[in-house]
């Protein structure tokens, strides 16, 4: 089947509306049109400049202090800040003040100019302006707990990363040390080769299995190098240091010590402010439905002409009103938007429990697993020690003819994989007790960010 191509005339009447001058795309000129910022220059900390490895919790705190998404976020914490203060204005007189000017009528001749000025004071409004400035609050409160989520994701995947870092670091040298092992009993192989004593058969078996090694230490060091690049990312030129783990992670009862306090994680504040934001928003769609009452003043002057209200030659006119205003019919909308602060109010009590039931389930999940990592960690290192006894003993009987190349180049294939497996569950393990604490919410207490500030906030327990 033919597929019909669009007409010139269609064609046109598409891109009619975008002017000429708009359909070029460069981005050199746009980024110059919004005034694009230029890239952040990441000042490496004094405490890491002198340090030829970087900890675990300096690079931590070096993620906070920089990373841009942390100052999004304490950005919006003003915004909504000056959103109370917008609120409290309900509270204050309204003034407003103005000029203008026409043809005066009532038989006057020629034109005339006012200068005006008004004066509004709510006297009472059941509670509209009290709700509006307690939901401008309730989200200031969500925001804070904004930014201390947003502290909490850098800092886990910081510390990810030098985790990464550290685990590929081990495989590299433990990679490396095979490449080594392996070349050993190549140089073996070719020369009891050269001497007759075994076949040409053994050097080309230790020489494929020496590739295969190489390979794989390249295999590990390009995935050092991704992840190193991850944490440069994080915290700059010191990302590519060597790390080091926070010892916490290595104690087997500081990361469980006293009870999880669940109610102060993030997910959970938000939760609770978004509720009393939706508390505050019921309220005032409730007030809505009753009277405002209201002090109003107003006066003008001529300042050229006939004031049109006293009809006098520079005049002066004034009123002082009480007003009481109430909406008498909107279509619904002010039972509308009951039901709906209603209906807000009873998810986020629901979204409380749900944040709650998850932190408790991860908490436990991760907990178990860091315990049957703890508990597997005997056990490979008896293997890794029984290995090594099985590799020098088959060492010596392949110099004595006893045993064949394969068997000396397998057991060194089972030392690599018995310490690679060793680091994978040491790694694995310290990979959930940091989860755990994630989990926990004692992120900020473990790396040191309590009582100290990040991005010009003052971090509290």
């Amino acid at each position: 089947m033919q597929i019909p191509t669009p007409s010139k005339q269609s064609t046109e009447s598409v891109s009619a509306p975008i002017p000429t001058d708009k359909r070029r795309l460069a981005p050199s000129d746009l980024a110059r049109d919004v005034d694009a910022p230029q890239p952040r220059v990441q000042v490496v900390n004094a405490l890491v400049a002198n340090s030829v490895v970087l900890p675990m919790a300096r690079a931590v705190q070096l993620a906070v202090q920089q990373h841009p998404s942390i100052a999004d976020t304490v950005a919006t914490l003003a915004q909504q800040t000056a959103g109370v203060d917008y609120a409290r204005a309900g509270y204050y007189p309204q003034i407003r003040v103005g000029l203008g000017g026409g043809a005066s009528s009532g038989g006057s001749n020629g034109s005339s100019t006012l200068a005006t000025a008004s004066a509004s004071q709510m006297l009472y409004d059941f509670g509209k302006v009290d709700s509006q400035v307690s939901r401008s609050q309730a989200m200031v409160r969500r925001q804070q707990a904004v930014v201390l989520r947003q502290i909490d994701v850098i800092s886990r995947q910081t510390a990810e990363a030098v985790l990464m870092v550290h685990r590929y670091q081990a495989l590299t040298d433990i990679a490396r040390g095979q490449v080594e092992a392996v070349a050993n009993v190549l140089e073996l192989a070719e020369l009891r080769a050269k001497a007759g004593l075994s076949t040409k058969a053994d050097p080309i078996q230790a020489r494929a299995r020496s590739q295969a090694a190489s390979a794989y230490l390249g295999q590990m060091s390009a995935e050092l190098a991704q992840w190193r690049q991850r944490l440069r990312t994080l915290v700059g030129e010191a990302g590519a240091r060597p790390v080091d783990v926070l010892p916490g992670l290595r104690s087997e009862t500081l990361w469980i010590t006293n009870a999880p306090e669940f109610p102060l994680l993030p997910d959970v504040l938000i939760a609770q402010a978004e509720r009393q934001a939706a508390k505050a928003q019921l309220a005032t769609s409730k007030a809505s439905k009753w009277p405002t009452v209201s002090l109003d003043a107003s006066g003008n002057r001529a300042i050229r002409g006939v004031n049109p209200n006293t009809m006098e030659k520079h005049g002066n006119y004034g009123t002082v009103t009480v007003n009481l205003t109430v909406p008498l019919y909107q279509g619904g909308a002010v039972d509308a938007q009951i039901s709906a602060a209603a209906a807000e109010e009873v998810a986020t009590r629901e979204r409380i429990e749900t944040a709650l039931l998850l932190a408790g389930d991860q908490s436990r999940a991760w907990r178990e697993l860091a315990a049957g990592a703890q508990g597997r960690l005997a056990d490979v290192e008896s293997r890794r020690q029984s290995i090594l006894s099985v590799r020098d003993l088959y060492r010596e009987q392949y110099q004595l003819g006893t045993r064949s190349i394969l068997d000396l180049l397998n057991a060194e294939q089972e030392i690599h994989q018995a310490e690679s497996d060793a680091q994978g569950v040491v790694h694995d393990l310290w990979q959930y007790r940091l989860e755990f604490i994630t989990a926990t919410g004692r992120l900020r207490e473990f790396f040191g960010l309590n009582n100290t500030l990040v991005q010009g906030m003052e971090l509290l327990p």
